[in-house]
């Protein structure tokens, strides 16, 4: 194994066995950027499926300013109340996907007062603010999205200050995932109404957010159809095994931390079980 030092000089690691943990984006890149003779695709490559699958969820948010201090700067990002009532994927709507609702979340001068009106600036924005520091409330929603090819991590033509080959992401929603978004806003607007404020908005744009990527070294039951087994151990390379969200197959609607510390978990206690086979 090949890498830099705090010099920028590169150091050669020998390893019996080696695990990649490096973010869903970071991993695909390094295992592309590690073809060999052997393996001319890239690591565990053979089935050209290193990088495919990239998933995020969709984030649609609605605002809304009350008559009443809501007590908004309490807590850090943590959220007062999560609701799974639209997380079924059965909902007479169009679209298709779980959705996951969170309302009360702890809001900042800069990335949450201020990030209510992207369309303002300057004196506009300040005097928003000002007006909107004691009764200004929350509600997000995170949409699942399917997982398709298409979307997917591959090497880009610029490269970092060792002039390896940067990672770019090809990322589109389908109209499942865009209907959703649009069904979960209008609903999260009925539900900020009923609370009767002052006045209530949709954020963001006219396309979806993205957050929380995931995918792109899927888990599955061969290598017909993944890059790893449950464990996160490569098919092909018994010694390589993969550790964080970019081992999901299919992700929900949820915050992906829990699920993640788990199937890492699994695959380390499965690598230190076999361990004697793995690095033999």
């Amino acid at each position: 194994m090949e890498y830099y030092d705090d010099k920028n000089e590169k150091q050669v690691q020998e390893a019996s066995a080696v695990v990649l943990a490096a973010y869903s984006a970071e991993i695909p890149r390094i295992m592309l950027n590690s073809a060999t003779d052997k393996h001319p695709k890239g690591l565990s490559n053979k089935n050209e499926l290193v990088g495919k699958y990239l998933m995020t969820h969709s984030g649609a948010s609605v605002w809304a300013i009350f008559d009443e201090n809501v007590d908004n700067h309490m807590g850090t990002t943590a959220t007062q109340f999560m609701s799974y009532e639209r997380y079924a994927k059965d909902r007479p709507k169009k679209g298709f996907g779980s959705a996951f609702y969170i309302m009360g979340n702890a809001l900042k001068p800069n990335a949450g007062i201020a990030g209510a009106r992207q369309d303002l600036f300057g004196q506009p924005l300040a005097d928003f603010m000002k007006r909107a520091v004691r009764g200004l409330a929350r509600i997000n929603v995170y949409g699942e999205e399917m997982p398709r090819a298409e979307n997917r991590v591959e090497l880009s033509s610029d490269k970092d200050a060792f002039g390896m080959p940067m990672a770019r992401i090809i990322h589109t929603y389908d109209q499942d995932a865009i209907d959703l978004w649009n069904n979960s806003l209008d609903d999260a607007l009925e539900i900020a109404k009923v609370a009767k404020p002052m006045e209530a908005w949709k954020g963001g744009g006219a396309a979806p957010g993205t957050i929380h990527l995931n995918g792109g070294t899927i888990m599955g039951t061969g290598p017909e159809n993944s890059v790893t087994n449950s464990y996160g151990q490569t098919h092909e390379l018994a010694n390589l095994y993969l550790a964080g969200s970019g081992l999901f197959p299919t992700e929900g609607a949820l915050h992906l931390t829990n699920t993640l510390m788990a199937v890492s978990l699994r695959g380390a206690e499965q690598m230190a079980k076999n361990w004697s086979t793995i690095a033999s």
